[in-house]
């Protein structure tokens, strides 16, 4: 902003000035020039003078605002340099084994407190969470609630003010965090995809992956139509392609499932698809939340009902949790979250009946 309030300013005084010496010429030229002071060509001439110094005056007018900008420009590039680096393991330990037993928990949130800037509301409030090695764990709430910090939490882009987080019972200060993001797959609201072809995108966390895993993810996601379709196949530019956001979403969907990580993070990840592909998604999910851990954010709760356990969180806390069934029994805030978005078989007058369970 200074620098264009600057800019501004020289712009204006360049100009201002040239014009204010123009007319400061003509009228003490012509007074002069009327008392025989001085001859009219004499006026002329200065004129000129005056005319030949706009073009100087005005590039250095232009010098002047770039450098400005160029100076804005290194400040906030030094700004970003100065930013300090992501915290490495305080001690070289391996990453946590991997347990191939089906209880006990992957990941844990142990009273943890988190806050986006010193002296801000805590975005999370001695939270506990624990998320199971397989299964499907969803979390909802209203906005602002605190779901999507749990997820920055657990990928380690926030660090908690208070509380522990394990992952197989170590601490994760004694990671680094590549060790801990490599046990997860992560699939945001905004499917952000990588420049390349479609085939890059897929087997981007699994470069190993062969041509039967890869067709086995689109199937699921129902994009194996698509891609045939297209004439390069899966060495189509994915920058080339008419991909809508929902097919977008279901690339980075697929990408993540080819992962086979231990944690698969969805955050609002179907959120621009039809109900038909909804469906096919969330049937996928529940398949691989039979062999490892799925926790999954969503406002549409018709892709969450299905949880092994459901997590509802207010304010930065957990209100309540459970089942499907069992939370429209005893939850008012979860009735009112499956009353709003009307779910077949919750009664819009009375929403807490015991009744409403048959939704699930």
């Amino acid at each position: 902003m200074r620098a264009v309030r600057r800019q501004a300013v020289a712009l204006t005084v360049a100009f201002s000035g040239v014009q204010l010496a123009i007319i400061a010429i003509l009228g003490l030229g012509a007074v002069r020039a009327t008392g025989g002071a001085i001859e009219v060509s004499t006026l002329v001439a200065f004129l000129l003078y005056a005319f030949t110094l706009m073009g100087p005056v005005s590039e250095l007018s232009q010098s002047v605002t770039a450098l400005q900008s160029g100076v804005a420009a290194a400040r906030r590039i030094r700004e970003v340099t100065d930013i300090p680096l992501e915290p490495a393991a305080s001690a070289p330990v391996s990453a946590p084994a991997r347990s191939g037993s089906p209880g006990g928990a992957v990941v844990e949130l142990r009273g943890v407190t988190a806050r986006y800037a010193p002296g801000t509301r805590a975005a999370l409030d001695s939270v506990d969470i624990t998320v199971p090695r397989r299964g499907h764990t969803a979390i909802v709430g209203p906005s602002g609630a605190g779901k999507t910090t749990v997820l920055s939490l657990l990928l380690r882009f926030l660090e908690p003010e208070d509380g522990r987080i394990l992952i197989d019972g170590q601490p994760y200060p004694e990671l680094s965090p590549a060790q801990v993001r490599e046990r997860f797959a992560y699939v945001e609201q905004d499917t952000p995809v990588v420049p390349g072809t479609l085939r890059e995108n897929l087997v981007f966390g699994r470069p190993d992956a062969d041509e039967a895993d890869i067709r086995r993810v689109l199937r699921e996601v129902r994009l194996a139509d698509r891609v045939d379709a297209l004439e390069e196949g899966l060495d189509t530019p994915l920058d080339a392609t008419s991909f809508s956001g929902g097919e977008r979403q279901r690339v980075a969907l697929a990408r993540a499932l080819l992962c086979s990580a231990d944690v698969l993070l969805l955050d609002e990840a179907t959120s621009q698809v039809d109900a038909i592909t909804e469906a096919a998604v969330t049937d996928s999910v529940r398949r691989h939340a039979d062999r490892a851990a799925v926790v999954t954010i969503a406002h549409r709760l018709s892709t969450v009902i299905g949880a092994d356990r459901i997590i509802v969180m207010e304010d930065g806390r957990v209100r309540a949790q459970g089942t499907h069934r069992g939370l429209l029994e005893d939850d008012a805030l979860y009735r009112e979250l499956v009353a709003a978005l009307r779910i077949a078989g919750v009664p819009e007058a009375d929403p807490g009946v015991p009744e409403a369970a048959s939704a699930g």
